[in-house]
């Protein structure tokens, strides 16, 4: 018998980013998080979708971003602005295979 975590969907608002190679980091950043099944970020809202297990902390995934910053010491900055079920999603925000 397992205990298996419940997935989850995680807010995060991410500061920094400012052109598409920005949103390549920062979702190839997150996914390589242990419990993270995919991510969807968008540069205009500067935000991000995770699916993850529930235990996941958002400060795990936060210092994810910060250190995915690309060279010339510009970094980026995440937090956590909610979880909700994946049962709840009723829109296109969930992250998906290959989207953003």
């Amino acid at each position: 018998m397992t205990d298996a975590q419940p997935v989850v969907l995680i807010d995060l608002g991410v500061g920094g980013m400012t052109c598409d190679d920005c949103v390549v980091r920062v979702k190839s950043a997150l996914e390589t998080v242990p419990g993270v099944e995919a991510a969807a970020v968008d540069l205009a809202s500067r935000s991000a979708v995770v699916r993850a297990r529930a235990d996941v902390p958002g400060t795990q995934l936060a210092a994810a971003v910060r250190e995915a910053g690309p060279p010339a010491g510009h970094r980026y900055n995440a937090f956590e602005r909610g979880r909700r079920p994946v049962e709840s999603l009723t829109g296109p925000s969930e992250p998906t295979e290959g989207g953003r």
